[in-house]
């Protein structure tokens, strides 16, 4: 690679990680860090622009305006580093302009009336509005996330060459693409909002916990059979019923949320209802 390139997003991170900068730098913040390098894709470093800065600070505090500080905090760090190695903003030194802010000073998120009524909102609901994944699930939304903008840009093709085709009246190849190109961009901002909204699951901490909540395993037994059953809940993103993984969303996940140890649940199935007692619940 040339002196005078700047790496890619995936390159720059790499990298960053064996500097000292990142000496402070947890596994929290590291999937903060991935989640601006998944939004901005990959770009080339020096295209970076306060603007586009501007709206990632935007973005992080409509997930959660009373975690943007503490989420856009290594980001920051990140950038200035990747200022010191003169890889971003190279475009304008180039010109010999003079000295600017820093692309981290415009990660800021907005003061606003609708940013206080989504702090109060939070405060009433502190769950409100995330995503909660493993960090298997949050890794599977990321690839995914990739494999649709690869998608984008195969179906940007398609239109391209259906529009070759100067008669748009009865242009089925055409009709098609814009539909299938609809479809991407809407799953693209679903996922783009759930990994913006995620929030990772730490694994290992398997001791007794008070009260269920997602991620917690849970062990009941059936009052009528003395059965034993074993569920976790989970995000919908990552329900199977099969390995006992019950969405929250769900009723039975719901009829599982914020229970206690000895306490009974009822949950309805299509033949009627089945009584369980909490007999364990344990964390992920």
């Amino acid at each position: 690679m040339p002196d005078d390139t700047p790496p890619k997003m995936s390159e720059a991170l790499a990298q960053f990680k064996s500097h000292k900068k990142s000496s402070k730098i947890t596994d929290a913040d590291y999937q903060e860090l991935r989640r601006f390098a998944s939004w901005i894709s990959d770009r080339e470093l020096d295209k970076l622009t306060p603007n586009l800065i501007s709206e990632y600070a935007v973005k992080v505090a409509q997930s959660g305006a009373d975690a943007a500080p503490q989420k856009l905090q290594p980001i920051r760090t990140f950038l200035d580093f990747l200022e010191s190695q003169g890889w971003a903003n190279k475009k304008r030194s180039d010109h010999g302009e003079k000295s600017k802010r820093k692309l981290s000073s415009h990660l800021r998120p907005p003061r606003s009336k609708t940013a206080g009524a989504a702090r109060a909102a939070a405060r009433q609901n502190p769950n409100d509005g995330r995503t909660y994944l493993s960090q298997e699930g949050y890794d599977n939304l990321l690839a995914l996330l990739e494999e649709r903008k690869r998608d984008r840009t195969a179906v940007t093709e398609e239109i391209r060459r259906a529009m070759a085709d100067k008669d748009f009246r009865e242009n089925a190849p055409l009709d098609a693409a814009k539909d299938r190109q609809g479809r991407i961009e809407t799953e693209i901002r679903e996922l783009e909002a759930s990994i913006a909204n995620a929030h990772i699951l730490q694994e290992g901490s398997n001791g007794i916990i008070a009260r269920s909540a997602v991620g917690a395993r849970m062990t009941l037994k059936e009052t009528d059979s003395g059965q034993t059953v074993h569920y976790t809940l989970v995000d919908v993103r990552e329900a199977d019923v099969r390995m006992g993984r019950i969405s929250t969303q769900s009723p039975v996940g719901q009829a599982l949320l914020d229970r206690s140890v000895g306490e009974e649940v009822v949950i309805k199935v299509p033949n009627g209802t089945r009584t369980y007692i909490v007999e364990e619940i344990s964390g992920v």
